[in-house]
This record gives structure tokens, C-alpha cells and sequence, in this order.
């Protein structure tokens, strides 16, 4: 039976470490990694012309979290002091809407805590995966909706480059319903809010906003290890393989 982990009081990120939840790529004195670097959702125009995935040394897998209740009520509720602190008026929400698949718990939870609304969207394949491609998908709604006129909040487990964001404002006012804030577990990046297309800037309420430095492949700090394979493209799909090079790190 797993050990149920503990929750620390006002310290996200020790939470979260608690669950096994965060990698830190081990590194020597002299700054060589000894780990693998890992690859994130966030994308950029290469030299090349193709378009090729930001890579980092830090991985916040919210994943692990959110698999035990306690800890979801947790962030739920670190997230909620984030919006009444980020928002004129966080009661003015009528609607949670969870981006798939890290948002849809927390905005579950996030609609419990309120007593508010939640759904989410859906991902609808457009392109199977090809060898050096991941699938390629559109966000749709299926089992629920917005209604027109609702001030929805966008609920992510993590956001970063903000993509899947600017996907779902456009679902939602489509559907005739308004974006008033994006909230999430942990923001990395640097900015603590969305620049929406048409200019406005909406807030991001999140509970742990923690910068982090991400890098293009070509980048000469983080080459050579993808030219020799130290990488992990699908890190929760590789997580045991994480877990491994801290421990042996650590036991070195």
C-alpha cells in the first residue's frame, strides 16, 4: 500500500515533493548534468524551420498530486486564497472550466470549494503521431458547455507558454461566455498573467508561481546532452526512470 503523503501547511512545492511529485536534474559541482533534461509542451520556431519542444532540467508533475484527495483539497484551497488575491471579486465566477487532462480534477475541486459550476473541455485528435511528431489535437467541448454569459475561469494544473490557454479563451467565447481569470496549481512562468489576442490581460491566480528557466534545443547549455539521447520527451511517462537518477544521485 502507498504511504499516504503528508501535506505541509502554506508550502506547495514541499508538498508536492512529498508525493513524488517534482525532478530537479542532479548535477555535479561543475555544473554537469547527471540526469536527463526533460522535454515540455511549450513549442518554438527552430532554425530548421520545424517546430521543436522547449526542454528543461525541472519537472512539476501535478499528476501526482492530484491522485490523492487531500492533497487536490490542498492546492484547491491554496488556489482560492491566490484568486481572492489576484481578483476584484472571485465571487463573481459562475464557471470552472478544466483544460484536459491536468485541469480536471482541480477545477472539479475548485467548483466543489465555491459551490460554483465545473466541466472541461476535450481533446479531438486531428493527427495521428508520426515517428519525430507528437498527436496533434483540437480542444472541443463534449459532455459540457458554457453558457452564454458565464465568467468563467480557466483552470490548468500547470501553466507555462500558455498555449492550451489561448485555445480554450477562444472555445469559451465562442460559446458566448467570458474569460475573467486563469487559475492553476503552479505557474513557471515569469509572467503572472495572459496577454489575450485582442490585448486584454487577464490574471492568473495560481498557488505557487515559480519561474523556470527553459531552454531551445540548439541551446549549447542543453545540446549536447539531447544529441546523446539524456532526455526524457514524455516525463510522466518516464517517471520512475526521474525518480531513479535523483536516488542514484543522491546515493552517490
Amino acid at each position: 500500500m502507498d504511504k499516504i503523503p503528508e501535506v505541509v501547511q502554506n508550502q506547495p512545492l514541499e508538498t508536492l515533493k512529498g508525493c513524488k511529485g517534482y525532478y530537479a536534474c542532479p548535477q555535479c559541482p561543475d555544473g554537469r548534468l547527471l540526469g536527463p533534461l526533460v522535454g515540455y509542451a511549450g513549442q518554438y520556431d527552430a532554425p530548421d524551420g520545424t517546430k521543436k519542444h522547449f526542454v528543461g532540467r525541472v519537472y512539476y508533475n501535478f499528476a501526482m498530486a492530484e491522485q490523492w484527495p487531500h492533497l487536490l483539497t490542498f492546492f484547491a484551497n491554496g488556489v482560492r486564497v491566490a484568486m481572492r488575491s489576484r481578483m476584484s471579486d472571485d465571487s463573481y465566477t459562475s464557471l470552472f472550466v478544466g483544460a484536459p487532462m491536468g485541469g480536471i480534477r482541480l477545477a472539479g475541486e475548485l467548483g466543489r470549494v465555491y459551490g460554483k459550476r465545473a466541466i472541461f473541455a476535450e481533446k479531438k485528435v486531428t493527427a495521428a503521431a508520426t515517428g519525430n511528431q507528437r498527436e496533434k489535437s483540437m480542444l472541443v467541448w463534449g459532455r459540457h458547455s458554457p453558457e452564454a454569459g458565464d465568467h468563467v475561469v480557466l483552470v490548468e494544473d500547470l501553466v507555462n507558454n500558455y498555449s492550451t490557454t489561448a485555445e480554450l479563451v477562444a472555445l469559451v467565447e465562442q460559446a458566448g461566455a467570458e474569460v475573467i481569470a486563469v487559475a492553476c496549481a503552479i505557474n513557471r512562468s515569469p509572467e503572472d498573467h495572459y496577454h489575450a489576442p485582442d490585448g486584454r490581460e487577464i490574471q492568473v491566480a495560481s498557488y505557487l508561481h515559480i519561474p523556470t528557466e527553459q531552454f531551445k534545443q540548439e541551446d549549447p547549455a542543453v545540446a549536447e546532452y539531447i544529441a546523446a539521447g539524456q532526455i526524457c520527451w514524455k516525463p510522466k511517462l518516464e517517471w520512475v526512470k526521474l525518480e531513479a537518477a535523483m536516488a542514484n544521485a543522491k546515493a552517490d
